[in-house]
């Protein structure tokens, strides 16, 4: 393995706002997009591993976290932000992606982006998603309250295996994006709870990329019904990875193995 590469903080430019990633390593681009309330520096010991055992990685800040700058009003449409992942991609001069990969709210965002704009995707990774607590009959009234979802947060992170300093990372970015947009955070607390990835799911495998949907034994935050009907959706097998919902800051190369495996 070649020595470790430490991810650049670059900045591009969507629709005249600051848009702020990470990026790093060398082969086919891997696209990263970063769940609720944190960013891509809570990922960055397991991105750092990707790109350093050949990818391109790319994990850019979602619109209000980090140094990206917010969207003007409420969080838009899943067409509307697959439209600023595009044009974020196209503007930074970065590639196209072969993979991508979203996390708890980045599931759904990527499984949107992955529907809108398949182009040169290969291989989706759903990992602890959002998306699979709905049907399309069911509706928002289905899903877990605001409460819930954000008691389920601490107790699952409480009962990980993060380092300290990751929890301390976790704990002070998600108060750091409270203090500076409550309102636009409670709101996309409600956008990640009533995620349904089934139309998507069924446009992804029609135009022929791989989906894989992961799930950590011991998530308190996406539970294993949610996983077992987004995998049904998509009409594969779940993928289990010891943990709970922050098993990829937790376990890094847990991460990098479920990527390699599927090659």
């Amino acid at each position: 393995m070649s020595k470790q590469i430490s991810l650049s903080l670059s900045k591009s430019e969507v629709e005249g706002k600051t848009i702020g990633y990470l990026s790093g390593g060398e082969g086919p681009p891997l696209l990263f997009i970063h769940g609720w309330a944190v960013t891509p520096f809570v990922y960055r010991s397991a991105l750092d591993l990707a790109a350093r055992t050949g990818n391109r990685v790319i994990a850019p800040f979602l619109p209000g976290f980090g140094p990206s700058e917010s969207f003007d009003g409420q969080w838009p449409s899943s067409l509307e932000v697959s439209e600023w992942i595009e044009t974020f991609l196209e503007r930074s001069g970065e590639e196209r992606p072969a993979v991508v990969v979203g996390h708890s709210l980045g599931g759904g965002i990527a499984a949107s982006y992955a529907a809108h704009f398949p182009g040169s995707i290969e291989r989706l990774f759903l990992m602890s998603s959002v998306g699979g607590h709905v049907t399309p009959q069911e509706g928002f009234a289905q899903t877990r309250s605001a409460l819930g979802w954000s008691l389920s947060l601490p107790m699952d992170l409480l009962a990980s295996e993060v380092t300290y300093g990751n929890m301390v990372t976790m704990i002070g970015t998600g108060m750091i994006q409270l203090i500076r947009d409550p309102i636009g955070l409670w709101r996309l607390s409600r956008v990640a709870r009533s995620y349904s990835l089934f139309s998507e799911l069924e446009k992804i495998v029609g135009s022929g990329a791989k989906v894989f949907v992961i799930g950590a034994e011991s998530d308190k935050v996406i539970t294993r019904d949610a996983v077992a009907r987004l995998a049904n959706y998509a009409s594969v097998d779940p993928i289990w990875v010891p943990g709970t919902h922050s098993w990829i800051s937790a376990h890094p190369e847990k991460f990098v193995e479920v990527l390699a495996s599927s090659c």
